[in-house]
């Protein structure tokens, strides 16, 4: 493993004294010394059987064992959901498993991190929602991520090394977000496997000292353009949870079933961990309205756990005098679940819109992993699920990033274009309600993709941590 700083390439040198301030302010502000010891326990998971999750402890709490360590950052859902694709395999396995969650640890190191992350959330919703100027400055700026971002990132790990000097350096540690790697490095754990989100090919995704796996062919080459030595890269697949990897074939065999025998179409829309997309589902709700009044097809809408756009949904609906449903709980998810099994007819009684919302963070995005299965298309952003095993039809992109998730579906012939406007979705909804062609030959895409095992990223992950 090569382990050289930025694998031996250089900042400018503008880079790394805007590096060095932006350390020196940080460390002041937050009073970070890299030095005062975080102790640290571990929970069981109330809804993850076999997982543990990581916590600050306090005397004679129980330490951290061996076992697996997930480590992930509650930003947005993304990299969660890219930590259930991990833990979700090595809990089927029966291996010993702890999420790590870097905003999770009571400590100024977290609080540090959590205010860069409000600024992320704040700029992503509003470049959604506002489009045009705002849009292309946000977009423009997630995707310059340059080396000297990575040069940053590395030293402000050295910074929150402390969030993980109380698990045992012994423990295989996969990641999926390049701070926790960087930290994980920067305590000399022996096995560091880090997983690359996107299809967009950047350095401070980038773990130095770690095996970094990418979801794609062509991320792999880019990144060795880009001067990444080959003994820190490697191709894995895309980061899909077991359940979704191991049903992939039958469930689009189901839905080809669904389409030859001509059942109503059911679109699930989640709304991403920032809450960008409330604007563009509204627009859309309106625009099929007269579609939704007489049932053409469902909406099954998660709004994960942003009360106020459940409550926006919920608003316009009665306005629009839209018949809907509104799931509160996990529980209550499960119970509705059992009435439309894939294989069934739409009970007569099942509303055109469903709505979903958890009073949980995790609740929140795993909820779509568990949706999934019992749909059709999957309507999203290009986001982390542009990779799973389902057609999807995405919607506009928030970072200039996310296009490179587009191009990967549409190589794989199981995505759409990207619709940038709610007229544009709302033509391929249609297309999809009347015609059974563009789906049929997704899901056929979908089941030799899943032969070719180009869904078990994350399961190949598990297997080289263990």
């Amino acid at each position: 493993m090569n382990r050289e700083p930025l694998f031996g390439m250089k900042p400018t040198f503008l880079g790394r004294q805007t590096t060095l301030v932006i350390r020196n302010f940080l460390q002041k502000k937050y009073g970070l010394d890299g030095k005062t010891e975080i102790p640290l326990t571990s929970v069981n998971s109330p809804l993850y059987s076999g997982l543990g999750l990581i916590t600050k402890g306090k005397p004679g709490d129980t330490a951290i064992g061996k076992g697996l360590v997930v480590g992930s950052i509650r930003m947005g859902y993304g990299h969660h959901r890219m930590a259930l694709s991990v833990y979700s395999h090595s809990i089927a396995q029966k291996i010993t498993t702890y999420l790590h969650d870097l905003l999770a640890i009571e400590s100024a190191e977290s609080e540090a991190i959590a205010d860069i992350d409000h600024g992320y959330s704040y700029f992503s919703r509003l470049s959604a929602e506002m489009g045009g100027p705002v849009e292309w400055l946000w977009g423009q700026l997630m995707a310059q991520g340059n080396i000297s971002s990575l040069d940053l990132s590395t030293q402000l790990a050295e910074l929150y090394k402390n969030l993980m000097k109380e698990i045992p350096k012994e423990n295989p540690i996969i990641t999926t977000y390049p701070l926790n790697g960087q930290i994980a490095v920067a305590n000399n754990f022996k096995k560091v496997i880090h997983l690359i989100c996107d299809n967009y090919p950047q350095h401070y995704l980038l773990v130095p000292g770690a095996l970094n796996l990418v979801q794609t062919p062509s991320a792999y080459t880019k990144f060795i353009q880009m001067g990444v030595s080959k003994e820190n890269l490697a191709y894995g697949g895309h980061w899909v949870s077991e359940d979704l990897v191991t049903n992939a074939q039958k469930d689009s065999e189901t839905r080809i079933k669904r389409l030859d025998s001509g059942k109503k179409r059911r679109f699930l829309i989640p709304i991403g961990g920032a809450g960008a997309q409330k604007g563009f589902v509204t627009e859309l709700l309106e625009t099929t309205k007269s579609d939704l009044l007489t049932k053409r097809f469902f909406y099954f809408i998660n709004t994960g756990d942003h009360t106020k756009v459940l409550n926006a949904f919920e608003e316009y609906l009665n306005q629009a005098k839209i018949q809907f449903e509104t799931i509160l709980t996990w529980e209550d998810m499960k119970q509705f679940l059992a009435r439309i099994p894939l294989d069934s007819e739409e009970p007569g009684n099942l509303a055109p819109v469903i709505l979903f919302n958890f009073p949980t963070h995790t609740e929140a995005f795993s909820a779509t992993d568990v949706l999934m299965r019992y749909m059709d298309v999957l309507v999203t952003k290009p986001s982390e699920l542009a990779f799973f095993p389902i057609p999807k039809l995405f919607i506009r992109r928030v970072g200039d990033h996310e296009a490179a998730s587009v191009a990967r579906s549409l190589e794989l012939g199981e995505g759409t274009i990207e619709c940038r406007e709610p007229k544009q979705a709302v033509e391929l909804i249609k297309l999809f309600s009347e015609s059974k062609e563009t789906l049929l030959r997704m899901n056929e895409r979908i089941i030799k993709n899943s032969e070719a095992e180009v869904y078990s990223g994350s399961k190949k992950a598990v297997e080289m941590a263990n």
